[in-house]
C-alpha cells in the first residue's frame, strides 16, 4: 500500500474499497477519536462505543467527503457531535 496522507488513503478506500487503507486511517486516528470521546463522556465504555460509531460514519461517508481541512479536524468534530448525541 503506497498512499501515506489521509486524503489519499480516504480516496483509496472510497474508490477501491481498500480495507488496508481504512485500517491505516483507523490506526492513525483512533487515539484522537477515543480521547475526545472519553473527554466528552468521562466513561471508557461509552468512549469505545462512540469511537466505533465515528469510524462507521467515516466508512459510510468516505466517498462523499471533500476535506478542505485535515481529516483529524473532521474526526474531532464528528466525535464531539456523536458524543453529544450519545449523552
Amino acid at each position: 500500500m503506497e498512499p501515506t496522507d489521509d486524503s489519499a488513503l480516504l480516496r483509496q478506500y472510497a474508490e477501491d474499497n481498500s480495507d488496508e487503507a481504512f485500517a491505516a486511517l483507523v490506526t492513525r486516528h483512533i487515539s484522537l477519536v477515543y480521547s475526545v470521546a472519553l473527554r466528552q463522556t468521562g466513561n471508557p465504555h461509552a468512549a469505545e462505543e462512540i469511537t466505533q460509531a465515528v469510524f462507521i460514519i467515516l466508512a459510510k461517508k468516505a466517498a462523499s467527503l471533500r476535506l478542505e481541512n485535515a481529516l483529524s479536524s473532521w474526526l474531532f468534530r464528528t466525535t464531539q457531535l456523536t458524543a453529544s448525541n450519545f449523552i
